[in-house]
């Protein structure tokens, strides 16, 4: 909306101004009037119109003098003076004074239409620079948190000094003031190796909960810039505001991380494992502490759940990493695997977790490297036996599954739950396995049973040892081979008796018995009746 003001000593002529023309549809709302100039500027000042209206002869000062002295009060204003006398020379002076246009009196309605419609667009060609101009300050207000985000991981990565960032992003006003820089990494414990199924909201909580306890403690004894440089990570560079030693430092910076891990757990349920650098002179270290940091925080691997390590009382040093690989033990994991041996599979596996336990203090990312090793190997194992199938686990992802593995624990869990669905997938692929040969065995039967075959012949069409076949015929059937070729022969005698005018030892012949007398006896036990009798009561002949 634009304000106007009407100013003219005749109540006649600014009732006319006011009804001539539908100012809400014009959006302009009227903020006041007045008959004379010195009540006219107090109003001005007042109600700071966008259109002042006025009429060059008034009482107490002329309208030149109100537009001059009112363009004082309000610069922006658009005055339009109003005059009985068509008198240029008086025009070309209204103009000098700031009027921003003249209309003689009594004006015309589109007249005054087109007069207003030209001060509303001066007014807005007058007002899209301010407003650019303050949304673009408002952008910037609203952009320096993340631009601050942006060169601190600048200053993580190495790639920026603090110099360089007081030199030409000033306006950020880093809390990082000091020559001194020491990094701490921080990270929300999980309650086992996959994130907890926290809403998006409570992770922002959680995240902004320990961003502010951070702030608020190391902030009060050091310059802190705190931001959020991975999932569920923090990253926190301190510099300290008053000198002390660097063993001081650490141990003061310590004992305000061990603060905020008990604020967080009291308040907020949730333990906090923190990595500490080392504090080093110069902000272009700053990458080298926070390496450092990241480091240490990797040693919860070995300490657990709320672990708070200094990379200066790491005990690994660059040299230890060439160390044995349980080569052994991984093969009779193999085979445990292999054979489907669930107990031996159990403790080979329990076995290869105490002898990572046993490499405490190295490297943790060595560590994994074992631990992926034998994951890789179990897995080839599987493709050699061609059984890796769609239900394996995808190779590229073990290494990712691993690396959310944070303490021991966790990593055992993980690592016994891999072999087990390992274990599942050999064992799905054996029962397949098992399954497909009695189908082939029954084929065989059901080709052969007019010959004399025996368990051999059958163990043999597989490929297996007769007892090997007929214990996985019997765990795989519930019955055994020779029942079931059994079963074939008097079924197919059944039919042959009741479709055909075959004797009985000519029956007995055609389904594999060289003795009819061993078959009527086989028969009769299994149908209830001798052949002859199942003839003369299904034979159509005999109906």
């Amino acid at each position: 909306m634009y304000k106007l003001m009407l100013v003219d000593d005749e109540e006649r002529v600014r009732t006319g101004l006011r009804i001539s023309l539908d100012w809400e549809e014009q959006h302009i709302e009227i903020v006041g009037e007045a008959e004379g100039g010195l009540e006219a500027l107090e109003i001005v000042a007042e109600k700071q119109p966008d259109i002042i209206i006025s009429d060059v002869l008034m009482p107490q000062m002329d309208g030149l003098e109100f537009t001059q002295r009112a363009l004082e009060i309000v610069p922006h204003a658009k005055v339009i003076l109003l005059s009985g006398y068509d008198h240029f020379g008086y025009v070309q002076t209204a103009i000098r004074y700031g009027a921003f246009d003249y209309m003689l009196k009594p004006s015309k309605v589109e007249e005054l239409a087109a007069v207003i419609g030209k001060a509303k667009q001066a007014i807005e060609a007058e007002r899209s620079p301010l407003k650019n101009a303050e949304e673009l300050r408002q952008q910037l207000f609203q952009s320096i948190p993340v631009l601050k985000e942006k060169y601190i991981r600048f200053l993580l990565m190495g790639q920026m000094t603090m110099e360089d960032i007081r030199k030409n992003y000033g306006y950020l006003n880093l809390a990082l003031q000091g020559e001194h820089f020491m990094c701490l990494v921080m990270e929300i414990d999980e309650e086992g190796g996959e994130p907890r199924r926290y809403s998006m909201q409570e992770k922002q909580l959680l995240m902004f909960a320990l961003k502010n306890i951070s702030e608020e403690l190391l902030g009060e004894q050091y310059g802190t810039e705190v931001i959020e440089h991975e999932e569920n990570q923090l990253v926190v560079i301190v510099s300290p505001l008053e000198a002390a030693s660097e063993s001081r430092h650490v141990e003061r910076v310590q004992s305000l991380a061990k603060k905020m891990q008990y604020y967080f757990q009291n308040y907020y349920k949730n333990s906090v494992s923190i990595g500490i650098g080392g504090l080093y002179a110069g902000s272009e270290r700053i990458a080298q502490s926070y390496e450092e940091a990241r480091e240490a925080l990797q040693y919860r691997l070995y300490s657990g759940k709320g672990s708070l390590v200094f990379s200066g009382d790491i005990a690994y040093r660059s040299g230890r990493e060439q160390l044995s690989y349980p080569f052994e033990l991984e093969g009779k994991l193999a085979l445990a695997l292999k054979i489907g041996d669930t107990l031996g599979l159990r403790s080979c596996t329990k076995q290869f977790v105490q002898f990572m336990i046993g490499m405490y203090n190295v490297n943790p990312e060595h560590l994994r490297g074992v631990c992926l090793q034998l994951a890789f190997t179990l897995q080839r194992k599987l493709m050699e036996w061609n059984m890796e199938g769609e239900r394996a686990v995808d190779l590229a992802k073990l290494d990712e599954q691993i690396r959310k593995q944070k303490t021991i624990a966790q990593l055992e869990s993980w690592l016994i739950g891999y072999v087990d669905k390992l274990a599942a997938i050999v064992e799905e692929n054996k029962r397949e396995r098992n399954v497909s040969i009695v189908q082939k065995a029954i084929a065989y039967m059901e080709e052969r049973y007019g010959s004399d075959i025996s368990l051999q012949d059958i163990a043999d069409s597989v490929f297996l040892t007769p007892n090997y076949f007929a214990n996985l015929f019997k765990d795989n059937t519930g019955e055994t081979a020779m029942n079931v070729l059994t079963n074939i022969r008097i079924a197919k005698a059944k039919q042959l008796l009741k479709t055909t005018e075959l004797k009985n030892y000519e029956v007995a012949e055609q389904v594999g018995y060289t003795d009819a007398k061993y078959f009527g006896q086989v028969f009769k036990k299994i149908v209830g009746m001798t052949p002859v009798e199942y003839k003369k009561t299904h034979y159509p002949a005999n109906s």
